[in-house]
């Protein structure tokens, strides 16, 4: 969708209404952050590609135009969604790292921490596990949202990399990096072989067994 003649645009988000340099209304961040939230529910209940101006004007309760004004493409909207569905990830993440952290004191008590960690977010939140992925492999048909992707990765590298420093890991970061790519793919394994109720005794032993393999005798030859 083109961009509206007239107005500005910074990062694909419009800046100013028709007028030339006129500014945006006062009233008009409530709509904008409405658009977005809209946006942020539509892409973890049916993934990237349902993510469109119509759909999202339909979830919001918003005209079409209110969508295209503050978002000048998809690829705008889907961006800025994604940072905003990622950073509350993460956010749940560090929060529950923390409550964790006294049991990141040996490579065993890490794996078993990181292991209940994930099975619990695969259990309560299968479908912000499944955008996750889903937005990984567009991103690989859409260069514009690899940054956002890329975003993402760091921050959970980031965290394993803490947490595996905390239980006296060799070469933190390096094994975080494997940690966190292991992980993802024994996640995406079970979900795409397993419904919602499945048993999750083999993942949790499987994730386990990953980071025992990283933390002590993989650790120091990564």
């Amino acid at each position: 969708m083109g961009q509206t003649p007239g107005a500005r645009y910074r990062g694909g988000v419009r800046e100013a209404a028709d007028q030339p340099g006129g500014p945006l209304e006062p009233d008009s961040r409530p709509r904008r952050g409405a658009v977005l939230e809209a946006t942020a529910r539509v892409l973890v209940a049916e993934g990237p590609r349902s993510v469109t101006h119509r759909r999202v004007a339909r979830e919001a309760d918003v005209p079409l135009a209110a969508t295209t004004y503050y978002f000048s493409s998809k690829d705008d909207l889907l961006e800025e969604a994604l940072r905003l569905v990622a950073g509350r990830e993460l956010e749940l993440l560090e929060r529950r790292a923390a409550e964790l952290g006294p049991a990141f004191t040996s490579p065993g008590a890490l794996g078993r921490a990181l292991a209940a960690a994930l099975v619990d977010q695969v259990e309560r939140e299968r479908d912000s596990v499944l955008t996750k992925f889903d937005v990984y492999l567009e991103s690989a048909r859409r260069p514009a949202l690899r940054a956002a992707s890329r975003r993402w990765i760091e921050g959970f590298t980031q965290l394993a990399a803490s947490a595996l420093e905390a239980a006296g890991t060799a070469r933190p970061a390096d094994a975080a990096e494997l940690l966190v790519a292991g992980a993802d793919g024994l996640l995406m394994h079970h979900l795409a072989t397993s419904g919602r109720n499945a048993d999750t005794k083999a993942l949790r032993a499987r994730l386990e067994r990953l980071a025992d393999t990283l933390t002590t005798a993989g650790a120091s030859a990564v």
